[in-house]
């Protein structure tokens, strides 16, 4: 199993706590922002030859503190690099090894903050804030959808997910934010999907959110 961060140590911690958990983890460094360092990544991928579930994990800059109507457009742009163009290019980069998989998954991590407004926690809910953060999800949402249906009719079975408020930090973890376990097994779920799995659709805990 690779675990990719943009911070090497912070890499490297996640790695060893893992590890002594029982898995085989390598941590690579990665920013998919940067199209060097994906690049890079592709490469040593291609190197192993084989990859059959890749999860992409991008989320930066929960702005609450904006306004939709006076956003800093350029946190705006920074936020869709990486949490949509970033996911958008890791796919793009690592498909042509996904699609030597019998079994291939790919899992892109979005929140529910992105979805419809007739979810409870969806952008309405959230008024006019997180403008760049809901706008980046509901478009990693919508990637989505377009590769499972561009891929449809493959082995690799595409779809988004929300884990919830996890409680990955103090402040979330204050926020009555879920633990990690409970937050990871929804991606879990999405990725050891069976081959007749659901594929272009929007899960938490392995039940469709509305987009």
């Amino acid at each position: 199993m690779v675990l990719g961060a943009r911070d090497p140590q912070k890499a490297e911690l996640a790695a060893k706590n893992l590890s002594g958990e029982g898995f085989d983890i390598l941590p690579r460094t990665v920013d998919v922002s940067e199209d060097e360092s994906v690049g890079r990544l592709a490469a040593w991928f291609e190197e192993i030859g084989k990859l059959d579930v890749l999860v992409n994990n991008p989320g930066i800059n929960f702005d609450h503190t904006q306004r939709t109507s006076s956003a800093d457009l350029g946190m705006v742009h920074e936020t869709l690099e990486t949490n949509l163009f970033g996911a958008w290019h890791v796919c793009e980069a690592l498909l042509p090894l996904v699609r030597g998989s019998d079994h291939g998954r790919i899992v892109n991590v979005s929140s529910e903050a992105g979805s419809s407004f007739t979810s409870p926690g969806g952008m309405a809910s959230v008024g006019g804030v997180l403008p760049a953060y809901t706008v980046s999800k509901a478009a990693l949402n919508a990637f989505t959808m377009k590769l499972a249906a561009d891929l449809k009719d493959t082995n690799i079975l595409a779809n988004a997910v929300c884990p919830g408020l996890v409680a990955t930090s103090p402040e979330a973890e204050a926020a009555g934010g879920r633990p990690v376990p409970e937050g990871a097994a929804s991606v879990v779920w999405a990725a050891t999907l069976p081959d007749d799995g659901p594929t272009g659709g929007f899960f938490r805990d392995g039940k469709p959110l509305p987009w």
